[in-house]
């Protein structure tokens, strides 16, 4: 990310070519259309590369930086059109975004065991969030929660979960 930020546009390729696939794949589940998901993707590394320098490592990794970044705009994206994210059963995402390279696997686990780790009312809030797309006034109403309490959780939530994969 350092040389991104510097400019140096064949570190912005390489990143482009290491985890491009997954960007789509984000996109493409919350948009479920092919050409929207697709100018994500396009979007997402035009902001990585604008946006680098605001990347700060102690807050995450590159790759949970730039997926961030993705899942912003394909919500952006769905709020301009006036929808919401659909949950998408892997097995329909378009078959060559799905193959992962053995570190994306080891990180889906890590990040899956640290899920599942939280207390369940507190699973259900970052999957909402993170993997429905809900907005922390969206889960308050479904939920039935005061909106403070969804974001304390929340946060808390996230620390135990980052803490959890420090540890790993």
């Amino acid at each position: 990310m350092g040389r991104v930020a510097q400019g140096d546009g064949e570190a912005l390729a390489e990143l482009h070519r290491r985890i491009g696939r997954h960007v789509y794949a984000v996109a493409y589940h919350l948009l479920r259309h092919r050409e929207e998901a697709e100018e994500i993707v396009q979007d997402t590394f035009a902001r990585v590369a604008r946006g680098a320098g605001s990347y700060h490592p102690e807050l995450g990794s590159p790759r949970a930086f730039i997926y961030t970044v993705a899942r912003n705009a394909a919500l952006s994206q769905l709020r301009a059109r006036g929808a919401r994210p659909v949950t998408v059963d892997p097995g329909e995402l378009p078959p060559d975004h799905l193959e992962a390279p053995a570190t994306d696997l080891e990180t889906r686990v890590a990040v899956q065991s640290a899920v599942e780790h939280l207390k369940g009312g507190d699973q259900t809030l970052i999957l909402d969030a993170f993997f429905d797309g809900l907005s922390h006034p969206e889960i308050a109403a479904k939920r039935h929660l005061p909106l403070g309490t969804v974001k304390s959780r929340l946060r808390r939530a996230l620390q135990a979960m980052r803490e959890r994969l420090e540890g790993t």
